[in-house]
């Protein structure tokens, strides 16, 4: 089963993303902040994200959903991660520039959550081998 990363701090939402992705047949791990999921990253195998963009820091770094994603890019294994944003807050030209450069398509909330799901479930898709040119 393909493991999803929720990062979400709203309970009501968090619990229900998770429930809906394991009814959808995937593996939930969450976690409210960036060190939070950046532990579990450290010890969890993920296969995609579902990242909220604001979402508390207790550090005070100021620490975003799209900085974990900038994060998740620059780190060779993640790299290619699928992500997604989940955010309910209207983002910024250069936070949806940001999100746009890194790959991972932005979701608003009021969404069903079928969509997202639908998403991960075609990004998860094994992708066919490009062809061979033989010489």
């Amino acid at each position: 089963m393909p493991a999803v990363l929720v990062l979400e701090d709203d309970p009501a939402v968090r619990t229900t993303l998770c429930t809906m992705l394991t009814l959808a047949g995937f593996t939930t791990h969450y976690a409210v902040t960036v060190d939070d999921a950046l532990a579990i990253l450290g010890s969890e195998h993920v296969d995609a994200v579902s990242l909220d963009v604001r979402v508390p820091d207790p550090k005070g770094l100021e620490r975003s959903g799209l900085s974990l994603l900038t994060i998740l890019r620059e780190t060779p294994a993640y790299a290619a991660v699928p992500a997604l944003i989940f955010t309910g807050m209207p983002l910024s030209v250069e936070e949806e520039d940001v999100a746009r450069k890194l790959n991972a398509p932005v979701f608003y909330k009021p969404q069903p959550y079928s969509v997202l799901i639908q998403h991960l479930n075609r990004q998860l898709q094994p992708r066919p081998a490009p062809p061979r040119f033989d010489n």
